[in-house]
């Protein structure tokens, strides 16, 4: 079983898994459910589930039922920790590792250290956490697993980043050393991942790259909490690089995985760095509606960094939303978790945050005395750029409230002298250079101090900071863009080295390039886009700024030119004539090969004027295997253009182009051929539901359609009124069962073909009769079933008169002259039977109700209707149960009413004779 496996894999056991039954499903249960553990953490349980209850019936041997008991309960550890349920994580972990133990499986063990660490992350017990992967590492290293081991070592050091850079990227360097490209996915994730921390500081350009990297690879081998982690903190980077839009992608992915898992914890931190971004945005009320649901996720944390700079997050958002009172609350709250967790460095930041509130909340002795905390941090623990902010924050709170002045101030005002102090400051801060918010800060401080001339120069310095500060996140995305391009030509230059290892094959970089240009080329099935592709790569490659491409008719005969660039621009064929180029192809057809051309010079007003220039012409077959599909050629004003190599390249992607324009035509065959097939499908399909004679449907079609129109029925009647009639209107299913009178006698006296004209005409008479959305269907023989949908049953007399009317009134037309009168009979019913139990009765049950009236009708002199409908206070069950076995009784009980234009008591003696059955 392996640590991570890839998502073929999974899919492969997936697949095995659907082909198993009973015991037999165990351990492919277990193994699915362990891969799917952050892929998919519900259903990783319900395949626990369901394994733990085959184990009673497995055949495993004592020790391997302990060992597979002993995986289970590392899942439950695993997921259970993920969603915060720590006291069950702690004890599914204990037993997990008592169970690998017994079964003396130290694989088990180690896996069980990596879990451990997991549970360890999601508590915020970092040192634990990477105690807990060193220790897995060990146990690996004991049972030569080397695989396991490296990707315990690749845990240990990046979780090792976060405190203790220098020593990380040691063991990082000899991790890679003995991990050359290319790497298992979640190796290659670790590895990005650290070198992602290491160089969040020195080098924000390449973190990104590797955070970015790290979450692909991560995804890939189904480390979730690791991909939506490396993507919020490759978001980070990008936003402190400036490039909003990226991190707003890496942000919007985060957060979208983080909710498909369900995992609190994970959504409160996308969440967070999402709101964050949205406030740098200026969305302020978006930022707070997103922070607010960020810490609504993190509710259940009683300590966390992430909890704290959530909350201080949301502080900030409210601050500049004008709340300042409850943006100190927030900042109160987050510097008592800061404290808590030891985090001296988020706490002397957001002291000075928190002092800001408290100024503009009206709280000026806090905000000093906050002021004065930070001020100790910073000098104990060195944080020399937080004292420019520190002198910032003190013009701020002195400025919005009047104090006493400073001895030592030479300033005109008190805002002045901190502000002053600030920069002057920064100047000694190695490395710092002055912004352009501090600068126009001291412009304006002296324009309202009336020295208009140091305002000037301070406002002049503002500018020539912002081009600075604007020309450096130009670079910075200059650098990531290089860095990027980097990255993906090492991982390009690293698989090709493999590909040469592999086959022993000794190539230049252009026969490689061309590869890929091919597969690029033959994988459309587009045939513009493959023309407009090999001209592209024709122009890059080689002298080729004029191409054109002929292509064979179906006949083999006819050449006609399909595509022309003149020049870099693709030219209309209107425009274009028969010339001695059309010439050339047909020889080059004609003789199956290459053909290098020199061309002559012409004056002619006919010539296109860009053929001036052009000195020498290629010409290069399509062919695949025996059949040519037609002609490329290149043309160029350099006599020398097309040498040895040059044609090499010509040759290979007229190769390429040849297999891309016979996939593309034979796509298009197949396209063609499955729209035939599919109009086909469609046509054999509409025959097997519909009645061949008549053209109705069939009883099939009924089965296949009508539970839809049963089920918006039945929610109609179940919906709350909101009239005040409790009864909806044109909700109910009319079911009309019509059977012609005496029509074997037809058939015995005029013959069958009579019978059938006399079928095909009920047919345009019933279409006369219902709408073309209701069901004709033939119900067998010279039985018809008619489903009126969506009508009122105050309709079914009309609508049941009206078909007795036009079968009877009206005589039918067989050969020639030969008129015959005909009647019918016809039973109905509604669907729901008794209106305030829609469910209780089905439309199979009433369609055999209206069966029942069409034999009162036929036994009671036929050419007539007759409907039989429930009393609305008719018991469901009692009613079906006395209407088939006597539906005069149930007539007499009142739980049913018959409606009918025949004589009422020749229609009651007729179900009164009824056997039940019949």
């Amino acid at each position: 079983m392996y640590l991570y496996a890839l998502d073929d894999e999974v899919n492969r056991l997936e697949t095995e898994l659907a082909a198993l039954a009973g015991a037999a499903r165990v351990n492919t249960l277990v193994n699915v459910a362990w891969h799917l553990r952050q892929r998919d953490s519900q259903r990783a349980l319900s395949l626990v589930d369901e394994a733990d209850g085959l184990l009673r019936n497995s055949p495993l041997m004592p020790d391997q039922r302990r060992g597979v008991r002993a995986r289970l309960a590392l899942i439950r550890a695993e997921v259970a920790a993920l969603f915060r349920e720590f006291d069950n994580a702690e004890e599914f972990l204990q037993s997990a590792r008592t169970g690998f133990i017994a079964a003396r499986d130290p694989v088990g063990e180690g896996d069980a250290a990596l879990t451990e660490s997991v549970i360890a992350l999601e508590q915020g017990q970092l040192e634990r956490a990477i105690a807990a992967a060193q220790n897995g590492s060990s146990n690996f290293g004991r049972v030569g697993d080397h695989m396991r081991q490296t990707l315990a070592r690749g845990w240990a050091i990046y979780l090792t980043a976060f405190t203790d850079s220098l020593a990380a990227s040691e063991l990082l360097a000899e991790l890679i050393t003995l991990n050359l490209e290319p790497r298992h996915p979640a190796v290659a994730a670790l590895i990005s991942a650290a070198q992602g921390e290491i160089l969040f500081s020195p080098e924000l350009t390449r973190s990104a790259v590797m955070y970015h990297d790290a979450s692909k690879s991560a995804e890939q081998a189904g480390l979730l909490r690791l991909a939506i982690v490396a993507a919020s903190n490759a978001g980070v980077c990008l936003q402190k690089l400036g490039d909003f839009e990226e991190a707003a992608a890496c942000y919007d992915w985060a957060v979208s995985c983080s909710r498909k898992t369900g995992w609190p914890a994970l959504i409160g931190y996308s969440m967070m760095r999402l709101g964050e971004l949205l406030r740098h945005l200026g969305q302020l009320e978006q930022s707070q509606i997103v922070l607010q649901e960020a810490l609504e996720r993190m509710s259940d944390n009683k300590i966390g960094i992430h909890k704290a700079i959530a909350q201080a997050e949301l502080a900030n958002t409210l601050l500049l939303r004008g709340d300042a009172i409850q943006a100190a609350r927030y900042f109160e709250s987050a510097i008592v978790l800061y404290r808590e967790a030891g985090s001296r460095n988020n706490l002397a930041e957001h002291l000075i945050c928190y002092a800001r509130a408290l100024s503009t909340a009206g709280q000026p002795d806090a905000a000093l005395k906050a002021i004065e905390e930070a001020r100790q941090l910073i000098d104990e623990l060195s944080f020399d750029a937080l004292g420019v902010d520190i002198n910032e924050a003190m013009a701020e709170i002195y400025g919005r409230h009047t104090s006493f002045s400073p001895a030592d101030m030479t300033a005109p005002n008190i805002v002045l002298h901190y502000l002053e102090r600030a920069l002057n400051f920064g100047n000694t801060v190695p490395g710092w250079l002055a912004p352009s918010k501090l600068l126009l800060s001291l412009g304006e401080a002296w324009s309202n101090a009336g020295d208009g001339q140091r305002a000037f120069a301070y406002a002049k310095q503002a500018i020539a900071a912002d081009q600075r500060e604007r020309t450096k996140q130009a670079a910075n995305w200059a650098t990531l863009m290089q860095v990027r391009h980097e990255t993906e030509r090492a991982r390009a230059d690293a698989l090709h080295h493999q590909q040469l290892a592999a086959t022993l094959i000794e190539t230049s970089q252009t026969l490689d390039l061309l590869s890929k240009i091919g597969q690029e080329i033959t994988a459309d099935l587009n045939l513009e886009n493959v023309c407009h592709g090999l001209h592209r790569h024709l122009s890059a490659l080689l002298d080729a700024s004029d191409l054109s491409i002929w292509l064979l008719d179906a006949d083999g005969i006819s050449l006609n030119l399909y595509h022309r660039v003149e020049n870099g621009e693709v030219i209309s064929l209107q425009l274009t004539t028969p010339d001695r180029s059309t010439r050339n192809a047909a020889r080059c057809i004609t003789e199956g090969q290459e053909l290098l051309m020199e061309m002559g010079f012409s004056n002619s007003s006919s010539d296109v004027s860009n053929a001036d220039r052009m000195r020498i012409a290629l010409y290069g077959p399509l062919i695949v295997g025996d059949h040519i599909l037609g002609v490329i050629a290149i043309q160029s004003p350099n006599q020398a253009a097309y040498g040895e190599r040059q044609r090499l390249i010509f040759r290979s992607l007229c190769a390429y182009g040849a297999i891309a324009l016979d996939n593309a035509h034979t796509h298009h065959n197949l396209q063609k051929t499955q729209k035939q097939l599919e109009q086909a499908l469609l046509e054999l399909e509409d025959a097997s539901l519909t009645d061949p004679l008549t053209g109705l449907k069939n009883r099939r079609f009924l089965t296949q359609n009508i539970e839809a129109d049963v089920a918006l029925s039945i929610r109609s009647y179940q919906a709350p009124s909101t009239t005040d009639d409790p009864i909806p209107k044109d909700t109910d299913l009319l079911m009309f069962l019509v059977d012609l009178d005496h029509f074997k006698q037809v058939n015995d006296k005029y013959g069958h073909a009579a019978g059938d004209a006399i079928l095909v005409q009920i047919r345009q008479r019933l279409q006369q009769v219902f709408r073309d959305s209701d069901y004709l269907i033939r119900w067998g023989g010279e039985e018809f079933l008619i489903v009126a949908r969506g009508t009122s049953r105050d309709r079914a007399e009309e609508l049941a008169e009206r078909v007795r009317t036009i079968v009877a009134d009206v005589p039918f037309q067989l050969e020639g002259d030969l008129f015959i009168r005909q009647t019918c009979s016809i039973g109905f019913a509604c669907f729901p039977f008794v209106t305030a139990y829609p469910r209780a009765i089905d439309w199979q049950d009433v369609i055999d109700i209206a069966d029942i009236a069409l034999y009162s009708v036929k036994h009671s002199g036929r050419n007539g209707w007759v409907g039989l409908l429930a009393e609305e206070h008719a018991w469901p069950e009692l009613l079906l149960c006395t209407l088939k076995a006597d539906a005069q009784a149930a007539i007499l009980n009142n739980e049913l009413r018959m409606t009918t234009n025949k004589v009422t008591e020749a229609v009651v003696h007729a179900l009164r004779a009824k056997q039940p059955g019949e």
